[in-house]
């Protein structure tokens, strides 16, 4: 937990994990509805925020014809191996870092496939996504340390 507060209710969390591969899923919809629960929210909202550039939060199915779909629509898309001058360390000159990954294509692969948040409502103590629906964190660059935060507030 990070901050609470109880007039009105809001609770932050932070989850921390390591991703193993690019074009990860990770289902963290357990996750929201815990912190929902912790918190106390019964309206209100839950956001979960990704703080990173080369990842995105989505809500979609969690089913595996989909996840491969996806896998083959983005490389197809934003192909790994084309130029970006992300990674061109010849011409770029901002926000460099010693020991920096070659990532151009998660971060223009991010830019198309979603945001770094979603805000879903919540309604009787209940997150309210559809049947189908699943709260995903999508790893758009290599394997690493990764941080999701949950935001509720309400009453």
């Amino acid at each position: 937990m990070l901050a609470s507060s109880q007039d009105p209710t809001i609770r932050t969390e932070a989850l921390h994990f390591t991703t193993t591969t690019p074009n990860e899923f990770w289902d963290v919809t357990d996750v929201a509805r815990e912190v929902v629960a912790r918190s106390g929210v019964r309206h209100g909202q839950v956001t979960v925020y990704s703080p990173h550039t080369t990842t995105s939060v989505i809500i979609n199915e969690s089913e595996t014809g989909f996840l491969n779909d996806y896998g083959r629509m983005i490389e197809r898309l934003v192909a790994e191996d084309h130029y970006y001058e992300h990674d061109d360390h010849s011409v770029r000159t901002e926000n460099l870092q010693e020991d920096e990954f070659i990532n151009g294509h998660a971060h223009c692969r991010q830019l198309l496939v979603g945001q770094p948040s979603v805000t879903i409502p919540v309604v009787d103590g209940e997150v309210i996504v559809g049947r189908w629906q699943r709260i995903m964190f999508l790893e758009l660059d290599q394997a690493r340390e990764r941080r999701v935060f949950f935001h509720t507030q309400g009453v």
